[in-house]
């Protein structure tokens, strides 16, 4: 398992308040991906979102905890959101997206409030999504990532994580294939990109990259 992360900061703001972050052990990897909000304060959140959370799953792989299950995965992911939830905002403010993913042993568990999203890339190069955004343009939950990125009713969260509403993610759980390819990414990269653009930086990562209005933030997964 290895993996490739990258952040873009848009020209909508003067600093990024796109976080990502990762760790992998053989047939293990969790991954971070985070997008705070305009609210003040959202960009410090999003950060130690993914430090917090990189911090409990690096104790949870040295103590050899069973997470091969889905049902013992997303036992411990609520666990862990909940002990995070006081520490994050007992010295932080603001609101941020999040998506959070666990793959060990050919199982992936996904956690997330929000529009960052996790998707598996194709033979052809192309991005089959497999969470479903929380805007308003997604209120019944039935809209693909392209039509959603021409419709601007998606700038607005419906779920994120905040002070006054303690973490209550959306699961999904898919089984991995041999050498399956993911990408775990901010909204900024699916809905800001056109496809033809998503294919262009999974083959060339540290290539140039389109400016654009939002932060663009990335993990490109190989299995």
């Amino acid at each position: 398992m290895k993996y490739h992360a990258r952040s873009v900061t848009g020209r909508a703001r003067k600093t990024n308040h796109d976080f990502a972050g990762a760790l992998c052990d053989r047939e293990r990897g969790v991954f971070v991906i985070t997008d705070g909000t305009s609210r003040v304060g959202s960009g410090q959140l999003a950060e130690s979102f993914v430090k917090g959370v990189l911090a409990v799953w690096s104790k949870y792989f040295d103590q050899g905890l069973d997470i091969t299950e889905y049902g013992a995965v997303e036992q411990l992911l609520i666990s862990m959101l909940a002990d995070l939830y006081p520490v994050l905002f007992a010295s932080e403010a603001g609101a941020t997206c999040y998506v959070v993913g666990v793959a060990a042993h050919g199982k992936l568990t996904l956690a997330y409030e929000g529009d960052c999203s996790c998707g598996v890339v194709t033979s052809a190069g192309a991005i089959e999504w497999i969470t479903s955004p929380h805007c308003k343009a997604n209120w019944r939950r039935d809209r693909s990532h392209s039509e959603l990125a021409q419709d601007p009713a998606r700038h607005r969260v419906t779920r994120c994580l905040k002070v006054s509403r303690a973490p209550k993610p959306d699961f999904v759980f898919h089984p991995l294939a041999l050498k399956e390819r993911l990408v775990f990414a901010t909204d900024g990269f699916w809905a800001e990109l056109t496809e033809s653009q998503q294919s262009s930086l999974l083959e060339s990562p540290d290539g140039s990259c389109i400016e654009v209005e939002d932060d663009i933030t990335w993990i490109d997964v190989q299995l």
